[in-house]
């Protein structure tokens, strides 16, 4: 707990100015009948909302959070008197918090209080060491759209960005599509485009993530952006390698365009990237317009236009955790979700590890352990045959005791996240220090099928709550692909990680000969 009331106190975050006014109770978003409309009004700068701020960092499992690479030390007296203030408060808040069943509606308010709070926090702490030229993308993007409230004619001379998935369009899973979000900020500032977000497929976008007060509002309500505009297939760049590059060079303004010219002047300019490869290509593109010390630039960045700090050597992988916080917070849905499925598994004010499974992974599972012709990860109910059992047994095992190697503290908790409800049924009554979400229906559904389009968005909700969850665990055992997110999203959990894919670890015997299976090619994953 000290460590995290030092980190706080050296990026210099003080109850005063532009970071005390993130602090007031009235921003309360998921609170609200109306997320999106806090009360600005009755912010307060003082010291009693810093102290209930802290007060409710002492009580969290927040501390696990990164504070990025560039400090303000301070000196410790600061952070030990900052320490006793929140030890002269701890008991007060935490009263409220342990509460039982009965005061389920209290708790869940001062849990959801204390995450916005300090999710606003580290939104402010974000938008001081992104790039010159992000933080200006982001002030403008917000004059844009207070434009569009005051003056909507002056929607005339706009142009806009659009980050599309729609219905039977191959988007990739979350993490696929997550990954490339600073390549989109990238593209968007070239083209001084107004971003915005638009998906269909499983289900609105906003039935999982809303845009953060103060952040960027990428929602298509409330813009001169018709549905017809956004499914149009002419206006379009996606990102196969032999065109992206120079597409994003042409809307730049440093190449010609010839017979795609149109793109740097339509109005509404849509962009899909399937997953993949094409989201490989994205990362690549954006980290070959930055500006690093020693390396030579490419003829067409133009000396640097980004205005990357040639110190910071940041790339979008590093990046992401602050571009999410930019463009988004959990749904009032996924955050109630995130809270119960804590609350239930005992972890909501408790430390704990996490384990990430990708059981399904197709390029993993032997093809003589299953009988469906469909790919496993896309089916939500599926015979589990002897070998598949063995082969899901050994899956787990192996990253459980994956972790063990990692991590110092056994006896925490374990968070058991999967896209297969086969852990639960394994561990629910032999391993009680394993904690998996109970799953109402099948496996959880793999938002880039399209068999599942039009299912209640609250069957999607667990990809988003894994999430969430897995990156506020101490130690961390994962798989590629979605497995990776986390990290993206909370740096600090690079300190005690490890990928369980592919390789054995102690304590867990062996595939037998005829189950090895083949070793895919993880690369950029």
């Amino acid at each position: 707990m000290l460590t995290a009331i030092k980190i706080m106190t050296e990026r210099g975050i003080e109850p005063s100015g532009s970071h005390g006014s993130a602090l007031s109770n009235d921003n309360d978003h998921l609170n609200n009948e109306n997320p999106r409309a806090p009360n600005r009004s009755s912010r307060s700068n003082s010291s009693s909302s810093w102290k209930r701020y802290l007060a409710c960092i002492a009580i969290t499992s927040l501390c696990l959070i990164q504070f990025g690479t560039s400090v303000k030390y301070l000196t410790t007296t600061t952070a030990d008197t900052l320490y006793s203030q929140i030890m002269n408060l701890t008991s007060v808040q935490s009263e409220t918090i342990t509460t039982g069943d009965d005061k389920y509606e209290e708790l869940f308010l001062e849990w959801n209080k204390t995450e916005q709070h300090t999710n606003q926090i580290l939104l402010e702490r974000s938008k001081t060491i992104i790039p010159e030229w992000m933080a200006k993308y982001v002030t403008w993007h917000q004059e844009q759209r207070s434009i569009m409230i005051s003056n909507y004619t002056a929607t005339n001379d706009m142009k806009f960005m659009v980050i599309r998935c729609i219905e039977n369009q191959k988007c990739g899973g979350l993490s696929d599509r997550m990954k490339p979000l600073p390549f989109y900020l990238m593209v968007a500032n070239l083209t001084q485009r107004v971003l915005l977000f638009h998906w269909t497929k499983p289900s609105q976008l906003g039935n999982f993530l809303i845009p953060p007060d103060g952040g960027i509002d990428w929602r298509i309500e409330g813009t001169p952006v018709t549905l017809e505009e956004v499914r149009n297939n002419t206006n379009y760049i996606n990102g196969h390698a032999s065109s992206l590059s120079v597409e994003v060079q042409m809307l730049a303004g440093n190449v010609d365009g010839g017979d795609r010219s149109y793109l740097s002047t339509c109005k509404v300019l849509n962009v899909h990237l399937d997953g993949g490869q094409q989201v490989i290509h994205a990362e690549t593109l954006f980290n070959r317009w930055r500006k690093e010390r020693g390396q030579s630039l490419p003829s067409w960045d133009g000396g640097g236009y980004l205005g990357w700090n040639p110190a910071a050597n940041i790339t979008q992988r590093e990046m992401l955790e602050d571009v999410w916080r930019l463009l988004f917070q959990p749904s009032p849905g996924v955050q109630r979700e995130t809270f119960d499925q804590m609350r239930d598994l005992g972890i909501l004010h408790e430390k704990f590890n996490a384990v990430q499974v990708r059981a399904k992974d197709p390029r993993l599972i032997p093809s003589d352990t299953i009988q469906e012709s469909t790919k496993l990860d896309m089916l939500e109910n599926y015979n589990i045959t002897p070998k598949l059992h063995l082969y899901f047994e050994h899956r787990y095992n192996n990253a459980i005791a994956c972790l063990q190697e990692i991590s110092n503290e056994t006896e925490l908790p374990i968070y058991l996240a999967s896209d297969s409800k086969f852990g639960k049924s394994y561990y629910e009554h032999s391993t009680p220090t394993i904690r998996v979400p109970t799953f109402n229906k099948g496996d959880p559904l793999h938002i880039d099928s399209d068999r599942y389009q039009g299912r209640d968005p609250q069957d999607f909700y667990q990809a988003f709550v894994d999430v969430y969850i897995m990156q506020k665990a101490s130690c961390y055992s994962h798989s590629s692909g979605f497995g990776l997110l986390p990290l993206r999203l909370n740096n600090n959990l690079t300190e005690c990680e490890t990928t369980h894919t592919n390789r054995e670890c102690q304590g867990n015997s062996s595939f037998p000969d005829e189950m090895s299976p083949t070793p895919p090619n993880f690369a950029g994953t």
